[in-house]
């Protein structure tokens, strides 16, 4: 099984914000790895299911998921912030980026990857490591909130 070769969008990040990186000439930047693809995978909000939130105007979702049918992107990680913190919490939010980010192994740009969720008196984190077709791995850790009483 060959593995696809990737190219991220080079992200700038200032204050928690972060902006596309422009070269000298104009174009964008890139660099090989997959900060942008996980950003989307873990942040951008999955439409719930009528299981998941009996109320469908509560639902939420992505807008870009209506485009392609059989494929969405993002995960359902939103319908655990209100969530009291204890060991069924935190599978939860492990389960649900786990799932949204399936599709990194499935479309062949990984090898396989781990999630692991964080909490401590700072907030809650996720730690995402990465295992690719050249045996190279990376980690991100990405805050998910800051410790506020919600969780």
């Amino acid at each position: 099984m060959s593995r696809k070769e990737t190219q991220d969008v080079a992200l700038l990040e200032t204050d928690g914000i972060f902006d596309i990186q422009i070269d000298s000439e104009g174009d964008i930047l890139t660099k090989d790895f997959f900060d942008t693809s996980l950003l989307m995978s873990v942040f951008c909000e999955r439409r719930a299911l009528a299981s998941e939130m009996p109320a469908s105007h509560l639902r939420r979702g992505w807008i870009g998921n209506t485009v392609t049918e059989g494929f969405e992107i993002g995960s359902k990680l939103w319908l655990w912030y209100q969530a009291r913190l204890n060991s069924d919490t935190l599978n939860g939010i492990t389960t649900a980026i786990r799932n949204a980010l399936a599709w990194l192994v499935e479309g062949e740009f990984v090898v396989s990857y781990d999630v692991e969720t964080i909490f401590n008196n700072n907030g809650a984190f996720v730690q995402i490591t990465i295992v690719r077709s050249n045996s190279k791995v990376e980690k991100r850790l990405f805050e998910l909130w800051q410790k506020t009483g919600r969780l």
